[in-house]
């Protein structure tokens, strides 16, 4: 795998800085859509049966008893 930053980042990042996104508005619309997407992320994982974390990795259980 390639190092460096995945296309959709760095074609987020473009956006931003080329001054694609002019007014404040537009910034909070593509934010919006980050927000849609991690969302649509999480809700596939779950129903595909992926334990996804939502903060922090799950710690093993201690089987000492």
């Amino acid at each position: 795998m390639a190092a460096g930053s995945p296309p959709p980042a760095a074609a987020t990042t473009l956006i931003v800085s080329l001054g694609v996104l002019t007014e404040p508005s537009e910034l909070a619309v593509l934010m919006a859509a980050v927000l849609a997407l991690v969302l649509q992320g999480y809700v596939i994982n779950r129903v595909a049966g992926i334990e996804y974390p939502r903060w922090a990795p799950q710690r093993p259980s201690d089987s000492r008893g």
